[in-house]
C-alpha cells in the first residue's frame, strides 16, 4: 500500500512538473500581436472637415480666398443660359433691444470687408463651396464686420464704477447662400456671417 502511495504522489508530481514545463515553454514561444497603426489618421480616414480650405479660413465662418480647386470655369457656364439668379438673402430673425448712441465710439476696433465669398460654413457646421460666376454677373457678397480683439475693454471713456465690466463680442446674422450641391447642381443653404461688433456690460458679483 504504501508503495502504491507512494506511485501515486510521483505521478502527481511528474503531472505537474509536465504541466508547468509545458506552460513555460508556451510563454517562451508567445509573440505578442502588434498593429502597425493605421495607414493614415483616422480622423481624416473620410477627408478633413477643413481638407481644402485655405489656412487662413479654418478658424471663421467664411472665406473670401480661392481654393485652388474652385469650379470656376463650371460656375460660369451653369450661368450661361441664365439672365438672373437671387443674390444673398438676410433671413431676418428676431433681434434684442438695443439702446444708445449709434454714433458713439465704443473702442471695439474691426475689419470690414466686402468681397466675393467662395466658402461658408452651413449652420450644421460643414464647409460648402459657395457659387460665384463673375463672367455672367453672379457675384455673392456680403459686408462682413469682425470684431478683432473680442472680449476686449469697451466704452474706456464713459468712468463706469468699478462693478460694472465691459466687453467687446461678436454679433453674426443668417444669410442664404446658392452653393454646389456635389452633384453637379445647386441648392440654397443658410450661414451665419459677423455683422458687427458690439460692446456689452456685466455686473460683478459682490462678495
Amino acid at each position: 500500500m504504501y508503495t502504491g502511495f507512494c506511485f501515486l504522489l510521483i505521478s502527481i508530481c511528474a503531472l505537474s512538473f509536465a504541466k508547468e514545463l509545458d506552460k513555460k515553454q508556451r510563454e517562451k514561444d508567445y509573440v505578442p500581436l502588434k498593429y502597425p497603426g493605421p495607414i493614415q489618421d483616422v480622423g481624416n480616414r473620410y477627408g478633413s472637415p477643413d481638407s481644402g480650405v485655405p489656412e487662413e479660413c479654418r478658424d471663421k465662418n467664411f472665406c473670401t480666398i480661392k481654393p485652388p480647386d474652385y469650379p470656376q470655369a463650371r460656375f460660369n457656364d451653369m450661368f450661361k443660359d441664365t439672365e438672373y439668379e437671387p443674390q444673398p438673402n438676410l433671413v431676418i430673425e428676431a433681434f434684442g433691444d438695443r439702446q444708445g448712441d449709434p454714433d458713439a465710439e465704443d473702442n471695439c476696433p474691426t475689419d470690414i470687408t466686402f468681397e466675393p465669398l467662395f466658402l461658408v460654413r452651413s449652420r450644421s457646421g460643414d464647409w460648402r463651396t459657395v457659387v460665384q460666376a463673375p463672367e455672367k454677373n453672379y457675384l455673392q457678397k456680403v459686408r462682413l464686420e469682425t470684431c478683432k480683439q473680442v472680449g476686449g475693454t469697451c466704452f474706456v471713456d464713459l468712468n463706469l464704477t468699478p462693478d460694472i465690466v465691459t466687453f467687446c463680442k461678436q454679433k453674426y446674422s443668417v444669410w442664404e447662400f446658392l452653393v454646389d450641391d456635389g452633384k453637379n447642381g445647386t441648392e440654397t443653404i443658410q450661414s451665419e456671417l459677423p455683422i458687427c461688433c458690439s460692446c456689452h456690460y456685466k455686473i460683478k458679483e459682490r462678495k
